[in-house]
């Protein structure tokens, strides 16, 4: 009897670790190399924010003051939408008209990134925040974001793009339910051309005015993104476009990036009635790990 107790336990023992060893997660088509959940034993911590004191550490962030990112965009991001309070990063968006160099601005937005005096910047490793979310109208402008840059060309959006979290319920067509979503984008033009590649991951729905973790593991041969410690989509270098009628397969940044928060606000949908009250995120923190199989 106890031979077959041992028999029994050492197989679901072994099940276990097979699972945890082979990923289940969906991908581009490849098996994917990064754990179902991850498990940060397996990390060292590199950098960390909990944003527990007075003011922002300007030494590593940088807050954005009357920015406009590119000439697509009609919304400006002001440092009076970057805020500490309550122990948490509280980053903002209104209908509040502005006038900067001549040009009106209805709405503003908060932005913040990792390049301030000293900054930080990161290559591989896993990279995650605690957000809070608000709660959204239906047809809502409302587009807070978690993502990265490479550090040595910030230029958006005919390069590398790197979403770990989209928030948004009119970026899918007919349904209006909210959603999350990671997003990569990747256009190499001396290598592929006029190719442009946007991929979107599989979306997903909780309750966004709680706090949920958004994170990503960045290695040589993939990016994986991660929905409160589980891994929810893989990006794997050489599969396939997922746009059939491009083609490009997936190439992995293999240089520094910056981390990225804002708040945007979609000009196709933007209505003032949506802003009745200031629309916020809450990050409770902000942390990266080195991988130390690195």
């Amino acid at each position: 009897m106890k031979n077959i107790q041992f028999f029994f336990a050492s197989t679901t023992i072994w099940s276990l670790l097979f699972a945890l060893i082979c990923a289940s997660h969906s991908s581009t088509g490849s098996n994917s190399s990064s754990p179902d959940i991850i498990n940060y034993n397996d990390f060292s911590l590199q950098f960390e924010d909990y944003f527990n004191q007075t003011e922002l550490n300007t030494t590593i962030w940088k807050v954005g003051d009357n920015l406009v990112r590119t000439k697509d965009q009609f919304q400006i991001y002001t440092k009076e939408n970057v805020k500490l309070k309550n122990n948490s990063l509280v980053i903002s968006a209104q209908y509040n008209s502005t006038i900067w160099k001549g040009q009106k601005y209805d709405y503003t937005g908060g932005y913040l990134d990792t390049r301030g005096d000293l900054g930080f910047k990161f290559k591989y490793g896993y990279a995650e925040a605690r957000i809070k979310l608000p709660q959204l109208y239906t047809n809502d402008s409302s587009f807070p974001a978690f993502w990265g840059l490479p550090a040595d060309n910030s230029r958006w959006h005919y390069s590398v793009e790197i979403d770990i979290m989209e928030y948004c319920n009119v970026c899918s067509g007919k349904d209006t339910s909210t959603y999350i979503y990671g997003a990569y984008i990747y256009g190499n033009r001396e290598q592929y051309g006029d190719c442009r590649i946007w991929y979107r991951s599989p979306m997903k729905q909780l309750d966004f005015t709680q706090y949920h973790l958004y994170g990503m593991l960045w290695n040589e041969n993939e990016v994986t993104f991660y929905v409160d410690g589980v891994a929810n989509f893989s990006y794997i270098a050489k599969d396939p476009s997922n746009n059939s009628s491009v083609g490009c397969p997936i190439v992995i940044p293999n240089r520094d990036f910056y981390l990225i928060l804002n708040f945007a606000v979609i000009q196709k949908f933007a209505k003032p009635e949506h802003y009745k009250e200031t629309k916020e995120m809450y990050v409770d923190y902000v942390r990266v790990y080195k991988s130390k199989n690195q």
